[in-house]
């Protein structure tokens, strides 16, 4: 009997080894910003119709602020710039939960996102008597924004999301389609929390109930920390019968002083900097950033 349990116990680990090489690859901490999935979540037909849900899921802050928020920040905004006959671009925009508002307090609005399905659900949502607003479906990092703008927006942190080169990119696009006097507000994630963020993992089959995949699958969601470059990355490994796959949630944190350094490599300088995108943010884990081109 002992004879056979040796003889049988190489067998079980051969087969167990590319098991264990699979999960130390699936543990393996990428390189800072090696990789961008962003536009997977947007343009994979299930993943765009999840985000869109949860974009206008009340019950979940996961990709949009409560509407009382929108409302508080529209109007901060009206108070601040005048909405009323400016030109305005959201980018990121979504279904319009932002645009929509604004062309209510009469601005001329361009929501731009590269969703379709959040871009569909914009145009037939949009409510009667908005003025003038108008939503296309662009890559606000290589196709052509709106130009002589008073106001582009960028709002729940998205800024946070690019990589340095995605967002030097974006600065100078932004730049271009600015009015001399015009303005780019966005809010960015702060250096308080990224030092909330613990890396750690978790594994459990149909992760986030059917939100990766209608079929059944098991999910790995790993957490990294990049103390030097204050990045924090959520990690999500999808593993289905057929295939495996990765979703990459890069985030930057910032100071202000880092983020300021960071605008006046692009021509940019600071005006203001604020909590008007989310005045509900009391533990300072964000910040709002009001920025013109430098010389202007």
């Amino acid at each position: 009997m002992s004879h056979t349990r040796c003889v049988g116990a190489p067998k079980v680990l051969t087969e167990i080894a590319p098991v264990f090489k699979e999960l130390s690859e699936i543990r393996r901490k990428p390189d800072v910003f090696s990789a961008y999935t962003a536009e997977t979540l947007w343009t994979d037909p299930h993943l765009a119709r999840q985000m869109l849900k949860t974009h206008l899921d009340q019950s979940t802050p996961l990709a949009s602020r409560p509407l009382p928020i929108i409302d508080q920040t529209v109007q901060w905004l009206d108070e601040r710039f005048g909405l009323n006959g400016k030109n305005v671009c959201d980018l990121g925009c979504g279904p319009g939960l932002y645009a929509e508002r604004y062309a209510q307090h009469g601005a001329c609005v361009t929501g731009v996102d590269f969703s379709a399905n959040s871009i569909e659900y914009a145009n037939l949502h949009a409510k009667p008597g908005c003025g003038s607003l108008a939503f296309r479906q662009a890559n606000y990092l290589t196709d052509v924004l709106p130009e002589q703008q008073d106001l582009i927006t960028l709002i729940y942190c998205d800024f946070c999301a690019l990589s340095p080169a995605q967002r030097a990119v974006l600065l100078e696009k932004v730049r271009g389609a600015l009015h001399p006097e015009g303005a780019f507000v966005f809010d960015v994630h702060s250096v308080k929390a990224f030092a909330d963020v613990s890396e750690g993992v978790v594994f459990a089959r149909n992760y986030m109930d059917g939100f990766w995949t209608a079929d059944e699958c098991y999910v790995f969601h790993s957490t990294w920390k990049y103390e030097t470059a204050a990045v924090s990355l959520d990690l999500f490994t999808i593993i289905e019968e057929q295939q495996t796959w990765r979703v990459y949630n890069w985030l930057q944190h910032y100071s202000q002083s880092t983020l300021e350094a960071e605008l006046r490599s692009s021509g940019f300088e600071i005006e203001d900097i604020s909590d008007g995108l989310d005045a509900s943010d009391t533990g300072g884990h964000a910040f709002t950033v009001v920025t013109k081109p430098s010389g202007n």
